[in-house]
């Protein structure tokens, strides 16, 4: 069990982070080995295994350690500012890792066994942090970056759903509705029952405040490998990620196209989760402006509303919206 003991500066500093480098770190648990939680993940296995000659494999497969247990903790840095960095400007925080901490995080990799031939050669490189940021960023072009805009919509949707149980019931809400593997007291403990870690105990986070990462890549919970001297962060499984497994445009009911059309009828299913113009638009395969159009109708008839959420506006089903959705 770890515990991070939070304050309540902690708590107001307390962020949630989208970030495809996180997302394309976490990925390598599942790319080096099918995990029995991810269903909805084999076909993106089965693409990226299909693609391993066109990065540097042999340096991305020894980032997981033998047991499965750990990556590097430097693969995930904490976003300087914007909770939801680009791939680039995130894996420049990588690229700056000093290279003794990254050495140190890279042989403990080995596990106390002889390191594999493709990490010893990572560690005595001149350069270690930026040699396996140049192998995760053509691992990313090939896995991550074609399956980005659903990833994304995943994610997204995830957070808005997290934002409204905090509204709705504070902390120890939002907490709970995380995963049953985390849990909050009011004085402060936030405990975290991690199934494969050696962090346990309790730690002070020392000011740093708490990154919350959703993730379509886990089945459990994961935090820093290191508390000690990582900033507290907790991954856990986003809502709705099993959508990767089919990525369908959404059909209404005849009754209700009949109603109000049926563009505007299936855009309107379509918003089972919030979703910005141009996700909405690649999946029912209709232009933008048309989206804006038949969005700017619904939106003045009381059935759909919309928020910003740092540079991207969601919209979203009004509770008379769901109620023309799912009548009974």
């Amino acid at each position: 069990m770890l515990t991070y003991l939070l304050d309540v500066g902690d708590l107001a500093d307390a962020r949630f982070v989208l970030s495809p480098l996180n997302e394309t770190a976490l990925s390598l648990f599942h790319f080096r080995k099918a995990l029995p939680f991810g269903p909805h993940l084999g076909h993106w296995r089965r693409e990226a295994l299909a693609r391993r000659n066109s990065f540097d494999s042999e340096l991305i497969d020894v980032l997981v350690s033998p047991s499965g247990a750990q990556i590097p903790d430097f693969l995930t840095p904490p976003p300087a500012e914007s909770a939801r960095p680009t791939f680039a400007e995130h894996l420049r925080l990588v690229e700056a890792t000093d290279a003794e901490e990254a050495r140190r995080q890279l042989a403990g990799l080995s596990e106390g066994a002889r390191p594999a031939p493709a990490l010893t050669a990572v560690i005595d490189h001149p350069e270690p942090a930026r040699r396996v940021a140049d192998a995760l960023a053509g691992y990313h072009r090939e896995t991550i970056a074609p399956h980005w805009p659903a990833i994304e919509r995943i994610l997204e949707s995830d957070i808005t759903y997290r934002g409204r149980e905090l509204a709705a019931g504070g902390p120890a809400q939002l907490f709970r509705s995380l995963t049953p593997r985390v849990s909050w007291s009011r004085t402060g403990e936030l405990r975290i029952d991690l199934a494969c870690s050696n962090a346990s105990g309790e730690f002070p986070t020392d000011g740093r405040g708490l990154m919350l990462v959703p993730s379509v890549f886990i089945g459990g919970v994961a935090a820093a490998h290191d508390p000690r001297c990582t900033a507290p962060h907790i991954a856990y499984p986003a809502r709705g990620s099993a959508t990767l497994i089919e990525w369908a445009a959404p059909v209404a009911a005849d009754s209700l196209r009949r109603l109000i059309g049926a563009a505007k009828a299936d855009l309107l299913v379509a918003l089972e989760e919030p979703a910005a113009v141009s996700e909405l638009a690649r999946l029912l395969c209709v232009s933008p402006s048309a989206i804006s159009q038949s969005l700017k109708v619904l939106g003045a008839n009381g059935i759909v509303d919309s928020a910003r959420y740092g540079r991207r506006v969601l919209y979203r089903r009004t509770a008379l919206g769901d109620a023309l959705v799912q009548p009974h």
